[in-house]
């Protein structure tokens, strides 16, 4: 295949505002630590579950934070969102998950888990980085799509490491974009 083969087929299969085409790992479902534990009977994995609860509502919630800034950013064309009480919030939960992962330590078959908790993470972090990066004059428009993407991203890898049978999932992303929707 050539370069331009390439191209033309992930420019048609991925738009630019795909979640898909941002690098890092991709988002993919992995066991949940619950059905684990109960499966393999594994003490290990038991606690390592309860370890992720906590990790997991940081990171579902700063998601959901996030996203609700940026439609507010979009709605108000306001950039300054750093200094809001919202945001100082926003950034302590997640320094709170960063050393939460910091110390969870995945049993044997759940490194998996434990790199979508990580990429969620990593993917929230750029968006909070994007909002800090705005500027009041000028145009945001495009910045404020890339964030777009990444907290799309950071959700799919949340969704990734959830528990639908926990009911643990937050927005559904199903019909928000191109080819690579499931």
């Amino acid at each position: 295949m050539t370069t331009l083969d390439l191209f033309t087929r992930l420019a048609a299969t991925h738009k630019p505002n795909c979640m898909l085409s941002l690098q890092g790992p991709l988002p993919q479902a992995v066991p949940d630590p619950e059905t684990l534990a109960r499966t393999l009977g594994s003490d290990a994995v038991a606690l390592y579950a309860r370890e992720c609860k906590p990790v997991y509502e940081d990171l579902r919630r700063v998601i959901g934070q996030l996203a609700g800034l940026l439609i507010l950013a979009r709605l108000t064309a306001r950039t300054e969102m750093t200094d809001l009480p919202e945001m100082q919030q926003c950034r302590a939960r997640w320094r709170d998950a960063e050393q939460r992962l910091a110390a969870l330590e995945p049993p044997t078959g759940l490194p998996a888990h434990k790199a979508q908790l990580v990429s969620a993470h990593a993917f929230s972090g750029q968006v909070m980085h994007g909002f800090s990066a705005l500027r009041p004059s000028g145009d945001a428009t495009v910045q404020l799509d890339l964030m777009s993407v990444q907290i799309k991203r950071a959700y799919a890898h949340l969704d990734a490491a959830s528990s639908t049978k926990a009911g643990l999932q937050m927005v559904d992303f199903t019909h928000a974009c191109c080819a690579c929707a499931h």
